[in-house]
């Protein structure tokens, strides 16, 4: 007897178009992740053409990108024309060397290497008092080298436990910031300012308002010299941002605030136009922030940080973290961060300098 067996064609067919479509998406992903970093490495030379054929002026400084202010790095505005480029590392750990894991829903490990870039620039005439920020980051985000220096190097120096790797993350993260600022004089030119900006990339969203006093001298000139006057200042900046999820950070908290004290300690010489910028400076700040990173229950977890900055003359280096003397209680979450910046319209006046100075054998041009 012959038996007959019935069946359907519609499920195994279903399941091939089920397949279909997350192949079709997955595809769709990796090319919409391809045109965003092709997107930003274009972007970014263009800007820097653009800086450098705009900006000609005596540079001081350069902004932070994101996410270094809520790790803990200085937020203050430029108060002077530049253009920098440089290299910046944040790293977050969801553990610390004793297993003690960070409340938030973020579970893995994120190494930021941020190759950056950054344009302030002042503007005269109808703009007078004005300045405008660019600064753009495209990050080769994985493990190294923010593991070597927190383990190899902070915890065996000071003898702690290393920190664990969780799946770290693998991927290209871009990062672009804008801001517009307004200066007023207080004593002397460009220190009171009150401006408005934004983050936006693949880590998180952001649209910030700050304000507060820059460089505010709290000291007598100590010593005077062919560069410049010797003396410490001070800062403040008070900061109100409202942020959005991004690709790499999926819950952030949809408000933040953000308070900031710094003191400066250095040498600061005049320019033409009656203002003055650092030949030299260290400058240590404090940064308390009600935080982007919330736990399961949407509540959200407070950063306090230090942050340690020393320049000397177009080459600035500032260190961060987040353990305000508890080190071994508070290594994880957003942990650490570095960056190394070079200003480029700045060495490149040295050089000139260098080059415009006569030889003995050889007289000055008229």
């Amino acid at each position: 007897m012959t038996r007959i067996i019935s069946f359907s064609a519609r499920q195994p067919f279903r399941d091939m178009q089920e397949g279909h479509a997350r192949v079709v998406g997955a595809s769709r992903q990796t090319r919409t992740c391809r045109w965003v970093t092709r997107s930003a490495i274009h972007f970014l030379s263009m800007c820097l053409s653009a800086g450098l054929v705009g900006v000609f002026h005596t540079p001081a400084w350069s902004e932070s990108p994101a996410p270094s202010v809520h790790w803990g790095s200085m937020a203050f505005p430029d108060q002077y024309s530049t253009v920098t480029g440089g290299l910046t590392l944040n790293r977050f750990t969801p553990f610390d060397g004793l297993g003690n894991k960070y409340d938030s829903t973020v579970g893995n490990t994120l190494g930021f290497n941020l190759i950056t870039f950054s344009w302030t620039q002042h503007w005269h005439g109808t703009w007078e008092g004005w300045s405008t920020n660019l600064t753009a980051g495209i990050s080769p985000t994985a493990d190294e080298p923010t593991q070597y220096f927190q383990n190899k190097v902070v915890h065996q120096l000071r003898q702690l436990p290393t920190v664990p790797t969780v799946d770290p993350r693998k991927e290209t993260d871009v990062m672009i910031d804008g801001s517009l600022t307004r200066w007023f004089p207080l004593f002397r030119p460009k220190v009171i300012f009150m401006g408005a900006g934004f983050s936006v990339g693949t880590i998180y969203q952001q649209g910030f308002l700050r304000g507060g006093v820059r460089r505010l001298p709290i000291t007598p000139t100590l010593y005077s010299g062919s560069w410049g006057d010797v003396s410490a200042r001070a800062s403040v900046l008070g900061r109100i941002s409202y942020q959005d999820n991004g690709s790499t950070i999926h819950d952030v908290r949809q408000t933040a605030g953000l308070v900031q004290p710094a003191i400066a300690f250095g040498q600061y010489v005049t320019t033409e136009t009656g203002e003055t910028i650092p030949t030299w400076e260290i400058e240590f700040a404090l940064m308390w922030d009600s935080g982007i990173f919330v736990n399961t229950t949407g509540q959200s977890q407070k950063q306090f940080a230090w942050s340690l900055a020393a320049s000397a003359g177009p080459v600035r280096f500032e260190t961060w973290n987040d353990s305000m003397g508890h080190i071994s209680e508070r290594d994880y979450g957003p942990s650490y961060g570095v960056a190394l910046t070079v200003d480029v319209l700045r060495a490149w006046n040295i050089m000139q300098g260098f080059r415009s100075k006569p030889t003995p054998e050889q007289p000055a041009s008229s």
